[in-house]
Protein backbone atom coordinates (compact mmCIF):
# COMPACT_ATOMS: atom_id res chain seq x y z
CA UNK A 1 0.00 0.00 0.00
CA UNK A 2 1.73 3.40 -0.74
CA UNK A 3 2.17 6.29 2.19
CA UNK A 4 -0.93 8.44 1.45
CA UNK A 5 0.57 11.07 3.30
CA UNK A 6 3.12 12.54 0.82
CA UNK A 7 0.19 12.22 -1.63
CA UNK A 8 -2.23 13.94 0.18
CA UNK A 9 -0.14 16.56 0.90
CA UNK A 10 0.74 17.17 -2.54
CA UNK A 11 -3.22 17.05 -3.50
CA UNK A 12 -3.91 19.89 -0.82
CA UNK A 13 -0.80 22.02 -2.35
CA UNK A 14 -2.34 21.40 -5.85
CA UNK A 15 -5.92 22.29 -5.24
CA UNK A 16 -5.04 25.29 -2.78
CA UNK A 17 -2.34 26.95 -5.69
CA UNK A 18 -4.39 26.25 -9.15
CA UNK A 19 -7.54 26.48 -7.31
CA UNK A 20 -9.27 24.00 -9.90
CA UNK A 21 -12.82 21.93 -8.64
CA UNK A 22 -14.19 23.65 -6.00
CA UNK A 23 -15.43 20.23 -4.49
CA UNK A 24 -11.60 19.28 -3.64
CA UNK A 25 -11.54 22.31 -2.24
CA UNK A 26 -14.64 22.31 0.22
CA UNK A 27 -13.67 18.25 0.90
CA UNK A 28 -9.66 19.83 1.53
CA UNK A 29 -11.37 22.80 3.73
CA UNK A 30 -13.86 19.79 5.45
CA UNK A 31 -11.17 16.96 6.06
CA UNK A 32 -7.94 19.28 6.22
CA UNK A 33 -4.51 18.14 5.15
CA UNK A 34 -3.22 16.87 8.48
CA UNK A 35 -1.54 13.42 8.68
CA UNK A 36 -3.09 11.35 12.22
CA UNK A 37 -0.42 8.65 13.77
CA UNK A 38 -1.92 5.34 13.93
CA UNK A 39 -1.45 6.07 17.91
CA UNK A 40 -2.53 9.07 19.55
CA UNK A 41 0.10 11.47 21.55
CA UNK A 42 0.36 11.15 25.28
CA UNK A 43 3.17 13.67 25.62
CA UNK A 44 4.24 16.76 23.45
CA UNK A 45 7.98 15.35 24.01
CA UNK A 46 7.79 11.42 23.48
CA UNK A 47 10.20 12.31 20.44
CA UNK A 48 12.49 14.02 21.84
CA UNK A 49 14.13 11.01 23.30
CA UNK A 50 13.67 7.93 24.55
CA UNK A 51 13.04 6.76 28.16
CA UNK A 52 15.61 4.34 29.69
CA UNK A 53 13.78 0.91 30.85
CA UNK A 54 15.57 1.17 33.93
CA UNK A 55 14.20 4.72 34.55
CA UNK A 56 12.88 5.16 38.35
CA UNK A 57 9.18 5.67 39.07
CA UNK A 58 10.26 7.78 42.22
CA UNK A 59 12.72 7.92 44.88
CA UNK A 60 11.85 4.41 46.30
CA UNK A 61 11.86 2.81 43.26
CA UNK A 62 15.85 3.93 43.30
CA UNK A 63 16.71 2.07 45.72
CA UNK A 64 14.70 -0.85 44.90
CA UNK A 65 16.37 -1.22 41.51
CA UNK A 66 19.78 -0.56 42.90
CA UNK A 67 19.21 -3.63 45.58
CA UNK A 68 17.99 -5.65 42.73
CA UNK A 69 20.87 -5.09 40.58
CA UNK A 70 23.38 -5.39 43.29
CA UNK A 71 21.62 -9.08 44.37
CA UNK A 72 22.32 -10.47 40.77
CA UNK A 73 24.75 -13.16 40.97
CA UNK A 74 27.36 -11.80 38.49
CA UNK A 75 28.30 -7.83 37.10
CA UNK A 76 28.02 -7.11 33.34
CA UNK A 77 28.53 -4.52 31.92
CA UNK A 78 25.04 -3.65 31.84
CA UNK A 79 24.48 -4.26 35.01
CA UNK A 80 27.24 -1.62 35.91
CA UNK A 81 26.31 0.78 33.28
CA UNK A 82 22.04 0.97 34.61
CA UNK A 83 23.71 0.87 38.54
CA UNK A 84 25.64 4.12 37.27
CA UNK A 85 22.69 5.73 35.75
CA UNK A 86 20.39 5.02 38.93
CA UNK A 87 23.05 6.98 41.09
CA UNK A 88 23.83 9.65 38.42
CA UNK A 89 19.62 10.19 38.77
CA UNK A 90 19.06 9.94 42.18
CA UNK A 91 19.55 13.63 42.83
CA UNK A 92 17.52 14.92 39.73
CA UNK A 93 14.98 12.37 40.90
CA UNK A 94 14.80 13.81 44.42
CA UNK A 95 14.93 17.06 43.40
CA UNK A 96 11.71 16.65 41.24
CA UNK A 97 10.17 16.01 44.55
CA UNK A 98 8.81 18.02 47.53
CA UNK A 99 11.38 16.77 49.62
CA UNK A 100 13.18 19.66 51.69
CA UNK A 101 16.73 21.06 50.54
CA UNK A 102 18.48 19.91 53.97
CA UNK A 103 17.60 16.06 53.08
CA UNK A 104 18.41 16.55 49.69
CA UNK A 105 21.46 17.67 49.93
CA UNK A 106 23.47 14.23 51.46
CA UNK A 107 21.94 12.63 48.72
CA UNK A 108 23.23 14.98 46.23
CA UNK A 109 26.53 14.44 48.11
CA UNK A 110 26.95 10.66 48.84
CA UNK A 111 25.45 10.45 44.46
CA UNK A 112 28.43 12.48 43.40
CA UNK A 113 30.52 10.31 45.22
CA UNK A 114 29.25 6.82 44.46
CA UNK A 115 29.00 8.56 40.67
CA UNK A 116 33.23 9.34 41.12
CA UNK A 117 33.88 5.79 42.62
CA UNK A 118 31.85 3.54 39.99
CA UNK A 119 33.48 5.28 37.45
CA UNK A 120 37.42 5.47 38.96
CA UNK A 121 36.52 1.44 39.29
CA UNK A 122 36.46 1.29 35.34
CA UNK A 123 33.27 -1.24 35.08
CA UNK A 124 34.37 -3.24 38.42
CA UNK A 125 32.20 -3.54 41.34
CA UNK A 126 34.80 -3.23 44.27
CA UNK A 127 33.82 -4.37 47.77
CA UNK A 128 34.26 -0.76 49.04
CA UNK A 129 31.53 0.02 46.36
CA UNK A 130 29.00 -2.22 47.13
CA UNK A 131 29.05 -1.21 50.81
CA UNK A 132 28.71 2.58 49.80
CA UNK A 133 26.19 1.69 47.08
CA UNK A 134 24.49 -0.52 50.20
CA UNK A 135 24.74 2.72 52.31
CA UNK A 136 23.34 4.99 49.49
CA UNK A 137 20.13 2.90 49.25
CA UNK A 138 19.87 3.25 53.09
CA UNK A 139 19.82 6.89 52.84
CA UNK A 140 17.51 7.02 49.86
CA UNK A 141 14.90 5.49 51.50
CA UNK A 142 15.31 7.50 54.42
CA UNK A 143 15.25 10.47 52.48
CA UNK A 144 11.70 8.65 51.16
CA UNK A 145 10.03 8.95 53.71
CA UNK A 146 10.64 11.93 54.62
CA UNK A 147 8.93 13.71 50.89
CA UNK A 148 5.87 15.60 52.11
CA UNK A 149 2.60 14.55 50.42
CA UNK A 150 1.39 17.74 49.80
CA UNK A 151 4.03 20.97 49.46
CA UNK A 152 3.54 23.28 52.45
CA UNK A 153 1.86 25.66 50.62
CA UNK A 154 -1.21 23.88 49.62
CA UNK A 155 -1.91 22.22 53.13
CA UNK A 156 -4.61 23.70 54.18
CA UNK A 157 -4.70 25.01 57.91
CA UNK A 158 -6.88 23.22 59.91
CA UNK A 159 -6.80 24.76 63.16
Amino acid sequence: MIDSSPFRLSVCIYVALTGRKLFPLVLLILVGCSVQDAAPKTSLFEDDHAVPLHWPTDVADISVKLRERLSAPEANAQLLAEIEDLVAWTAEVAADTNLPEADWLPLYQATESMTANLRSAKGVMTPQNKTQLEALCKLIDEAARKIPERPAHLVKDES
